[in-house]
């Protein structure tokens, strides 16, 4: 690098070696896809707010015409019109702001922010608004997990996905108000179902590889896939949600933390258990402390050996996490789980030796038993990953997944589906005005204290990294594109930007 901004005559496309890295390094990229959609949304809904106004000029006078009003009357009417134009205009120069939100209840807290139910008032819709502190943000380096997450929901209209209704900000706050997902997390269906019957277990991890497929087609790997990550709609379908990690690389401080926890075990002897002990901890555990993902940093129960060890990797270690999950589905606990996160790393250290298909002896649990063809997908999941299946056209080939249609997925009956009072129950969350409920997030506040201790970063708050943040659903006007030559719709002229 430094022999090329000396002065070498290595060029490509007229530019010297150092500078074409710079072009192609993926934050580069981001800002300059913000800057191509913020330039287009600017002019689009310039135009099509004159091209609004014109039609409602044409409509004004056609409707005065056909009245046939006097000189006074049409005086008092274009008044009025007037009046209403300058309605449209001052609403055009209203930036959207919290306060524009009802807020219901709180559904959710995390390290950096906290989730609300909540309803814009202009319009009535329903959503959940995740908050989250700017300086926060910018001193645990994962202001670019928000922007990925951000990108993801913009540029995907799959209901695989959660949408993005609207992103806004404040000088101090970051917002991303999102479609509400009633029925919860899938992390509170499986602490209250257990073990899965098999048809459903395929019905579930079948649409889930439905959502992360949808995320690898926008170029995207989430890494740290787990039950918690997809939530349930009203009709009992899940959707991918939670995509922080999803960006080009890991935090290198996340990936040297990783590797430490994971040499730290080294010598560690493994701890073999029976399955109905490996099953009976892992209930303990989520019974002392339901948000036991959200407590445990960097918990890797789900995550792929080449994650872990900060090696090169492709799409297929999120495979590997959906066959953790589906082994987790059959047998009650996750396949590397133990009694302590120790034992856990341990447990991942040497995966090949620990991994073993779940085996019940009393006539009362055979019913637990996987059968050939569960555990073989398991298998083809849970693998080195030059063994690894890595597409969907390879899972919808296994005799596992034999009769799903996978056209047709949304439209087939789910076998849970939640009982929902109205739009805005949210009785398939916890409730944080309760103590009980509270209790399980002792971790998780003390999480954020410990963030909040962490001393300030000696550069500067950079203001600029959320330009471009904000973001509305309607997007792009179809009129104004019209009016500046781009044909019937934006699709041709959007999808060549992402």
């Amino acid at each position: 690098m430094e022999t090329a901004r000396a002065g070498t005559t290595l060029k490509q496309g007229g530019f010297q070696l150092w500078e074409r890295e710079l072009l192609e390094s993926p934050e580069v990229r981001r800002k300059s896809t913000v800057a191509q959609l913020y330039f287009l949304d600017y002019y689009f809904q310039a135009l099509g707010y004159l091209a609004a106004r014109k039609d409602r000029r044409a409509k004004f006078d056609a409707d005065t015409a056909a009245r046939k009003l006097s000189a006074a009357e049409y005086a008092k009417e274009y008044k009025s019109y007037c009046g209403r134009e300058r309605v449209v205009l001052r609403k055009r120069r209203t930036k959207l702001k919290v306060d524009q939100f009802h807020i219901i209840a709180q559904v959710g807290q995390g390290g950096y922010g906290e989730v609300y139910l909540a309803r814009k008032q202009e319009t009535g819709e329903v959503c959940a608004l995740k908050k989250m502190r700017k300086r926060t943000l910018f001193k645990m380096d994962e202001i670019r997990h928000v922007l990925v997450e951000r990108d993801i929901l913009t540029a995907t209209k799959t209901p695989w996905l959660v949408r993005l209704l609207y992103a806004f900000q404040d000088p101090s706050y970051v917002y991303l108000a999102m479609e509400y997902v009633p029925g919860g997390d899938f992390r509170t269906l499986l602490n209250n179902s257990g073990v899965l019957k098999e048809e459903h277990a395929r019905f579930y991890i079948t649409e889930m590889f439905a959502g992360v497929n949808e995320l690898h087609k926008l170029g995207y790997i989430h890494r740290d896939l787990k039950p918690e990550n997809f939530l349930v709609d009203g009709t009992g379908h899940v959707k991918l949600t939670d995509f922080g990690l999803a960006t080009g690389a890991l935090n290198p401080q996340r990936i040297e933390s990783l590797k430490v926890k994971l040499d730290k075990v080294k010598d560690n002897q493994i701890i073999h258990r029976s399955t109905l002990e490996r099953r009976s901890i892992y209930r303990s555990i989520r019974n002392s402390d339901p948000r036991y993902a959200d407590s445990i940093v960097g918990s890797p129960d789900y995550m792929a050996p080449e994650v872990l060890r900060g090696k090169p990797y492709t799409f297929s270690v999120d495979y590997w996490s959906l066959g953790c999950i589906l082994f987790e589905f059959l047998a009650g606990f996750p396949p590397f789980s133990g009694s302590t996160p120790e034992e856990t790393w341990t447990n991942l250290k040497n995966w090949t030796k620990v991994l073993r298909r779940p085996e019940y002896d009393k006539p009362e649990d055979l019913i637990f038993n996987l059968s050939d063809t569960a555990w073989d997908a398991v298998t083809r999941l849970i693998a080195h990953a030059s063994s690894r299946y890595a597409t969907l056209s390879q899972i919808a080939s296994h005799p596992f997944f034999d009769g799903v249609k996978w056209d047709n997925l949304r439209s087939t009956k789910a076998p849970f589906v939640p009982a929902l009072d109205s739009e805005i129950d949210t009785g398939y969350y916890d409730d944080f005005t309760s103590p009980e409920d509270m209790a399980k997030y002792a971790e998780v506040r003390e999480k954020q204290k410990n963030v909040d201790r962490v001393r300030e970063k000696d550069e500067p708050f950079a203001r600029g990294v959320w330009v471009g943040f904000t973001f509305g659903k309607n997007g792009p006007n179809v009129k104004a594109f019209n009016a500046i030559g781009g044909g019937s719709d934006g699709h041709e002229m959007m999808a060549t930007i992402f």
